[in-house]
């Protein structure tokens, strides 16, 4: 019930304030304004004030608004020419058009500083002392020196106090070589490391993690974890008689080799031996067992002037991981089965709710800053795809073809009807497996 209440406010409030923004702007342009509709489908409940019918129908993945003499090819009375759509300036259609998606981009850019004002759950080890708890062997710290037990005092002479001002020097310099001043057994040692650039982010990482204690935070439906019988609250002793001391060397036996492991876990009183083989997730290339991590969090608040500048900046990182995640989709590096619809959504949306308000808005902000993007590609049927259509008139002088118009809108449902069936063939795929 939580999953599917959260669902439709989320849903609700994105599409509310897509159309208010369609809505508000054609008022003020002098277009008359029929319907107000968030869903599809037959009217569910409405109401009807002034010249516009306010309603809620029956399929909630959508909206829109109706106005007067919008369709190609309506016939509109003389008397209702001046509150046409078709018959306003070019300008004033498609100010009409891109304030749906401009709206979304402002909820967004109000709701991230609110998020920072109201705090966020982060891991407790940010504040924490940066003492290294694991060092990869495969990555930079660990052949540049660093190990186990090293707490880092000092990125290029500039003092780092915790782990989160510790890992943003390191994300700031991506391949390019920095200096660790590092404290080993009181000892002060200067360690040179060039971090790598991470192919998702850009970002630089070094491979170096703070004390994880190796404790199940979740299982995973479907996988072999839960299956053979582990619960959240195992401590994992072992693996194949190798004694596991931090979370990462669980990662380390387990991504690499498919072949079956043997956990001895600690529950309560009980020392309990399990086997599981691990399976293969082809999108990631990576063998998985279904099991994560134990994490504690704290709330973090933060003042007005803190709030606004993370905001803007969290609000720019997620712009640029958008535009990254589309690029990658249409290179190839990225599958199209990570794409999710309404019911990843859903699920995401529940999750959220159970966890508090900040996890909720933060959903809001991300979804609406995507709807906001995404709305002005220039495809038919989106909301840039009528953008464009509007420039080219501006520039001929004269409307588009009725035929070539429908012929494009016709393109452009398809194209949204085959994305549909993807993302919910996914989100179904994810659910059985």
């Amino acid at each position: 019930m939580t999953t599917a209440i959260s669902f439709i406010i989320v849903l609700g409030v994105l599409i509310f304030i897509h159309e208010l923004g369609h809505f508000a702007v054609a008022k003020l342009c002098g277009v008359g304004v029929e319907k107000f509709s968030l869903g599809f489908g037959p009217k569910v409940v409405g109401v009807t004030l002034g010249e516009t019918e306010y309603r809620v129908s029956a399929l909630p993945l959508g909206g829109y608004v109706k106005m007067v003499g919008e369709g190609p090819g309506e016939e509109v009375s003389e008397a209702d020419r001046a509150r046409s759509f078709t018959h306003k300036p070019v300008w004033k259609r498609a100010l009409i058009v891109a304030a749906g998606p401009f709206m979304n981009l402002v909820l967004a850019a109000v709701l991230f500083p609110v998020i920072f004002l109201i705090g966020i759950q982060v891991p407790a080890f940010f504040d924490q002392a940066p003492l290294i708890g694991y060092a990869d062997p495969d990555q930079a710290a660990f052949k540049g020196g660093v190990r186990k037990g090293d707490v880092i005092d000092f990125v290029d002479g500039k003092r780092v106090g915790n782990w989160e001002e510790f890992l943003t020097a390191v994300a700031l310099s991506p391949d390019k070589p920095v200096t660790l001043g590092v404290m080993r057994g009181g000892v002060p040692l200067k360690i040179s490391v060039t971090p790598q650039s991470s192919p998702e982010s850009g970002a630089g990482y070094i491979g170096v993690y703070p004390p994880m204690e190796p404790v199940v935070g979740e299982t995973a439906s479907g996988y072999p974890a839960r299956e053979a019988g582990i619960k959240a609250g195992d401590r994992i002793l072992s693996i194949n008689g190798a004694r596991i001391d931090h979370w990462a060397e669980i990662e380390d036996m387990v991504h690499k080799d498919g072949g079956k492991k043997v956990f001895v876990i600690k529950r309560g009183a009980d020392t309990l031996t399990i086997e599981i083989t691990p399976r293969l997730n082809r999108e990631a290339n990576v063998y998985l067992v279904g099991i994560s991590r134990k994490q504690d969090h704290v709330m973090r608040k933060y003042g007005l002037f803190t709030a606004v500048s993370k905001g803007i900046s969290s609000g720019a990182d997620m712009t640029e991981k958008l535009f990254g995640v589309i690029k990658g989709l249409v290179l190839g590096r990225y599958s199209l089965k990570t794409l999710g619809g309404p019911i990843m959504i859903a699920q995401v949306a529940g999750k959220a709710a159970k966890t508090g308000i900040s996890e909720v808005l933060s959903l809001v902000a991300f979804l609406s800053l995507q709807l906001g993007i995404i709305n002005l590609f220039p495809i038919p049927v989106l909301d840039g795809g009528h953008i464009l259509f509007f420039g080219i008139e501006s520039i001929k002088g004269r409307p588009l073809s009725e035929r070539f118009m429908s012929i494009a809108q016709q393109i452009g449902v398809a194209l949204l009807i085959a994305l549909m069936l993807l993302v919910t063939y996914n989100d179904i795929f994810r659910l059985l497996n």
